[in-house]
């Protein structure tokens, strides 16, 4: 009997250290930008981001193309002095706050090396997008 209770506890113990290794931490920080009202909002949900990645308010711009089409330009700054591995993904809302094509705006790759920054921009693809958010997180590779 007490074989059988020690492998129940060695594959239960199995079974959580498998669910706590599938955890991924998706918390990061979001730049809204309303193209009508000239609003925007930084949204910095991750401590650990938050003291690294800066987001400067004053150089986010967005403009027109001449095809209509709505561009945004934002600046990321990394405040540590090591190297910033993000995704970050630029998605664009209609009038009343629906996602214009959700599938066509994969997570993107960034390194922003130390004390460094970069100006990530991305454009609607549809003439009803009047507002953007951008969603960037951090993510590790073994080196």
């Amino acid at each position: 009997m007490n074989i059988g209770k020690q492998s129940v506890f060695y594959v239960a113990l199995a079974l959580c250290l498998t669910a706590l290794t599938g955890c991924v931490d998706t918390a990061g920080t979001t730049v809204k930008t309303d193209h009508i009202d000239g609003v925007t909002e930084v949204l910095e949900d991750s401590t650990r981001l938050r003291r690294r990645l800066g987001v400067d308010i004053a150089s986010i711009n967005y403009d027109m193309m001449p095809n209509n089409m709505k561009r945004v330009h934002i600046t990321l700054a990394n405040r540590s002095h090591k190297r910033l591995r993000l995704h970050y993904r630029i998605a664009w809302f209609d009038d009343s706050g629906m996602e214009v094509d959700p599938d066509t705006k994969p997570y993107r790759s960034l390194i922003i090396e130390g004390r460094d920054s970069a100006t990530v921009s991305g454009v609607a693809n549809s003439l009803q997008a009047v507002r953007s958010k951008l969603r960037v997180r951090e993510y590790a590779v073994s080196e």
